[in-house]
């Protein structure tokens, strides 16, 4: 029989799961933006994609000094490429 230790969820599945929730409702407003001809409502999906991306960076960071969600930084010279393609558009 399971015990209640046993059926805990870990720190990492909690945030990872919050990290997720947290990135399907940026897709969610980013959509929700491009579909809506409401001004009011492109400002609040708009305002409210904003601070979803705020505290998305915040978890990812706190994940990664945690060792929760470790990453490889990307070259400087693929960062420069990339910069220099979205600055052209």
């Amino acid at each position: 029989m399971a015990t209640p230790q046993s059926l805990a969820l870990s720190d990492k599945l909690m945030l990872s799961d919050v990290l997720m929730h947290l990135k399907d409702l940026m897709t969610t407003s980013g959509m929700g933006i491009k579909e809506s001809n409401c001004e009011k409502m492109r400002a609040l999906l708009t305002s409210t994609s904003g601070r979803t991306a705020t505290h998305q960076f915040e978890l990812f960071q706190y994940m990664n000094e945690k060792g929760f969600y470790p990453v490889k930084n990307a070259p400087p010279t693929d960062l420069k490429e990339t910069f220099a393609l979205f600055q052209e558009t």
